[in-house]
C-alpha cells in the first residue's frame, strides 16, 4: 500500500476514534455543542475513508466514493465543527435556531449531490492525481463556498473571541490555544493547493497529508480543552484513566489537577 493510499485511511482511523471519544463525552455530559462536534468529526472521517476507497479502487470506478467525498468533506465537516463552536459562543437560540436551518440546508445539499450528474472525466484517472470538485456540475460546486465560510467563519470567530476574552481577563487561557488548535486543523484540512504550491508534495498527498494533519490538529485542540475533555477515559466504559479540574480561576487562569487510575 503506498503512502497516497495510507494517508487517507490513517486520517480516517483517527478521525474516527476521535469521534468516539468525543462521542462518549457527550453521553456522560450531555453538552449539545459535544454531539454537534461528533457530526462534523464522523463526517470527517467518512470523507477521509471515501478518499481511502477512491484512491485504493479508482475514482472513477465508482462514483459514490466521490459523492460521499464531496458532501462529507466540501461541505459537512467544516460546516458542523463551526456550529459546535455557535453553541459555545451565541445564545442557545440562537444556536439551536441556526442548527435547524444548517441541517435543512445540508440535507437539500445532499439530495443534490447524490442526484447531480458526475463528469467522470473529470476524476482522478490515477491515484496520484489530485481530487477536486469539477466533477459536479456548477450548481452544485457552488454550494461549497458558503458552507465552507459559516463554518471557517466561525471557528475563526471563536477564536479570536477566545483569545480576547480569556487574554483580557487572564481566565481561561487554555481555551484561547484550543480554539486556535482547531481552526488550524480545518484550515490544513482544505491546504492541498497550498502544499502543492511549495512542492511539499505531490497532487493526491498534498491532500491526504493536509487531511491527516487536520485531523491531529484539531484532535489536540478539542484535549486541551477541559469543556470537551475534562476526563480522560476508556471510551463506552466506566473506566477514567485522568480527570482533570479546573479550579478557581487566578489571574493567570485555572489551575488543572490530574487524578490517576480513578473508575466510576
Amino acid at each position: 500500500m503506498n503512502l497516497t493510499v495510507l494517508l487517507p485511511l490513517l486520517a480516517s482511523l483517527v478521525s474516527f476514534l476521535f469521534t468516539l471519544m468525543v462521542l462518549d463525552q457527550f453521553l456522560h455530559k450531555h453538552k449539545t455543542y459535544q454531539i454537534v462536534w461528533t457530526i462534523g468529526l464522523f463526517m470527517f472521517s467518512a470523507a477521509a475513508f471515501a478518499q481511502f476507497l477512491g484512491t485504493a479502487n479508482g475514482w472513477r470506478s465508482d462514483t459514490n466514493y466521490y459523492r460521499l467525498w464531496y458532501i462529507c468533506g466540501a461541505i459537512g465537516t467544516s460546516a458542523y465543527l463551526g456550529m459546535g463552536t455557535v453553541f459555545l459562543i451565541a445564545k442557545r437560540k440562537v444556536a439551536v435556531g441556526t442548527l435547524i436551518a444548517l441541517t435543512i440546508a445540508f440535507i437539500a445539499a445532499a439530495v443534490l449531490v447524490f442526484t447531480a450528474p458526475v463528469e467522470v472525466t473529470a476524476l482522478p484517472l490515477v491515484s496520484t492525481e489530485e481530487v477536486k470538485g469539477t466533477g459536479f456540475p456548477s450548481y452544485v460546486r457552488l454550494l461549497t463556498p458558503f458552507f465552507n465560510i459559516f463554518g471557517a467563519g466561525f471557528l475563526a470567530f471563536g477564536a479570536v473571541q477566545s483569545a480576547w476574552v480569556f487574554w483580557r481577563k487572564r481566565i481561561k487561557l487554555y481555551r484561547v490555544v484550543s480554539n486556535c488548535f482547531i481552526f488550524g486543523g480545518a484550515l490544513a484540512a482544505s491546504a492541498a493547493g497550498t502544499i502543492e504550491r511549495f512542492h511539499l508534495a505531490n497532487g493526491a498527498d498534498a491532500f491526504s497529508l493536509a487531511t491527516l494533519l487536520g485531523v491531529i490538529l484539531i484532535f489536540i485542540g478539542f484535549l486541551i480543552s477541559i469543556e470537551v475533555f475534562n476526563e480522560f477515559r476508556v471510551p463506552f466504559t466506566s473506566i477514567t484513566l485522568k480527570e482533570r479540574k479546573a479550579l478557581p480561576e487566578t489571574a493567570s487562569g485555572p489551575v488543572l489537577v490530574p487524578t490517576s487510575n480513578v473508575q466510576r
